[in-house]
């Protein structure tokens, strides 16, 4: 089993998402010095950092640690985010959009 490089791993992440260690810092509530030592490796995120880093970079903890990564653009991650606060309807809804991109193509 390799060993997951946390810091490297959300300094990854945040670079998808084309945040800035300053924006990642805002979103999660964070110091922007705590959040270049966890990327250059000089502390490590407690656990509620962690998952607020995340949460912020629309991954679950399964996936940041999953050896087998789904990569999705920005676009993609903000179309997640945003979906979190739909209703079931209007999920369904979406899809069902969405859906008609696919048969049309």
């Amino acid at each position: 089993m390799t060993e997951i490089n946390v810091g490297n791993r959300i300094k990854e992440l945040r670079i998808e998402m084309n945040l800035k260690p300053k924006d990642l810092a805002e979103k999660t509530n964070l110091d922007p010095s705590q959040i270049y030592k966890i990327e250059s490796g000089r502390a490590k995120p407690s656990l509620d950092a962690l998952v607020r880093i995340c949460n912020s970079l629309g991954v679950s903890l399964s996936e940041f640690f999953s050896n087998t990564e789904v990569k999705l653009s920005a676009e993609q991650r903000e179309l997640l985010e945003n979906s979190k606060f739909l209703t079931e309807d209007q999920i369904n809804l979406l899809n069902k959009f969405l859906l008609s991109f696919k048969s049309n193509s």
